[in-house]
């Protein structure tokens, strides 16, 4: 055991040996003394420089003022700072010392910014010096200059950043402003249009209404009057879709949302839609659960998304059978799906069915109206909180759905005043 003790004291002796043999300053000579002591004032002086531009970078000012306190501070880095002077050339700018000189005795380092070449440090000496490692400069003064070149390269960086970050700003702000400028110039036109097509519009489908009544047994001038009536309800339903898809597009839709029986909905829009179904030789069936509970939506408007799907179907697929009404109960919403025989829609117009405007090649000639009942319903479920879709195969037909909130009381019940 007690040799085991001396053993495992062994290296701390090393190490105390270790200690005593680090040389002390009575065991330099005055020249040495001296020696030593120079080189630890001028890394001091290097390392105080580093640490003064660090401290601009970290600071508030802009890169101007970055560069022009850096300039400052470069001289006293050096071995004879009182006859030392310094120029900073960028591609635009040129910082100089007050004592500023060009001299055949300098230093200098590329200024790098994104790995490109934009300017040169130079450092110059007044007088001639004794020769070091680089004419009258050290080595550690190359090191250093370099150190100050890659600061001064990440500070310019920064400012060219924030540069093009504020353009990108100013010109994103334009744009909006434009933005928001053609939108209200987009809603007053179409608010001024639809004020000028609905007072005659108005006034046609009143005349027309009595002109219908008028000649009620009258069998020639009774159906041209009867044509006259439903031409003008046409149209006014167009204008009515064209001010809810302006006003869906602008956020300015408004929904007057409540509890709703979806399958007492269902029923009467598919018995006032079966006339349509008849006139395109088509039969519209519907099915739906026997049970399904109340939705959450806006009564005319869940009416409106469903009737223009309906017609759809009818525009596109008529003569190919059927249309059927079907509907699905899932966790919070009611499915409710419009699937048609007709000839299907390919994968590439699927991706664009619901953008306004949009009409699909076929049968495009024949059909008519703005392309914009689907984009509407597209718009209207949304608002909804629900969503919409299509699954088509060409041949094959198609099945267009849609998604509305279950009624949840906690949910959507307004708290009474």
């Amino acid at each position: 055991m007690k040799e085991s003790k001396e053993e495992s004291t062994a290296p701390n002796k090393d190490l105390a040996n270790n200690f005593t043999s680090i040389p002390s300053i009575e065991d330099y000579n005055d020249s040495e003394y001296h020696s030593l002591f120079h080189k630890l004032t001028e890394r001091i002086k290097e390392l105080n420089c580093l640490y003064g531009i660090t401290k601009l970078v970290e600071s508030s000012l802009s890169p101007e003022e970055m560069i022009s306190g850096a300039i400052k501070l470069i001289p006293t880095a050096w071995q004879y700072p009182e006859i030392t002077c310094t120029r900073i050339k960028l591609k635009n700018q040129i910082f100089t010392t007050e004592n500023f000189k060009k001299t055949k005795w300098k230093q200098t380092e590329t200024i790098l910014v994104e790995g490109q070449p934009y300017g040169k440090i130079e450092v110059f000496y007044l007088e001639e010096k004794p020769e070091c490692d680089e004419g009258p400069f050290l080595q550690e003064e190359r090191y250093l200059i370099h150190a100050i070149a890659e600061r001064l390269g990440h500070i310019i960086e920064l400012k060219l950043a924030d540069n093009r970050l504020k353009s990108l700003y100013h010109s994103e702000k334009e744009l909006r402003q434009k933005l928001q400028e053609e939108i209200q110039n987009k809603v007053e036109f179409t608010r001024r249009l639809i004020h000028e097509l609905k007072t005659p519009l108005t006034s046609l489908m009143a005349t027309s209404q009595l002109l219908s009544e008028e000649l009620k047994g009258k069998k020639r001038l009774g159906k041209l009057s009867g044509y006259v009536w439903d031409n003008t309800c046409r149209m006014n339903n167009r204008i009515d879709e064209l001010h809810d898809m302006i006003k869906g597009e602008i956020s300015k839709l408004e929904l007057d949302l409540r509890p709703l029986d979806l399958k007492k909905l269902l029923s009467s829009t598919a018995a006032e839609a079966k006339t349509a179904a008849l006139q395109c030789d088509m039969k519209l069936e519907l099915t739906m659960d026997g049970l399904m509970p109340k939705v959450y939506a806006d009564a005319a408007r869940a009416k409106q998304i469903v009737l223009n799907l309906l017609n759809n179907a009818f525009k596109y697929a008529s003569n190919s059978g059927k249309v059927t009404i079907k509907t699905k109960s899932n966790d919070d919403y009611i499915t409710v799906e419009i699937q048609d025989r007709g000839p299907g829609i390919k994968p590439e117009e699927q991706q664009r069915i619901f953008e306004p405007y949009y009409r699909s090649p076929h049968k495009a000639k024949q059909s008519h109206g703005l392309g914009i009942g689907l984009a509407l319903c597209k718009v209207l479920v949304e608002a909804h909180g629900g969503r919409i879709w299509v699954t088509s195969k060409p041949g094959k037909g198609s099945v267009f759905a849609f998604t509305l909130q279950k009624f949840n009381v906690k949910k959507h019940q307004k708290p009474r005043q």
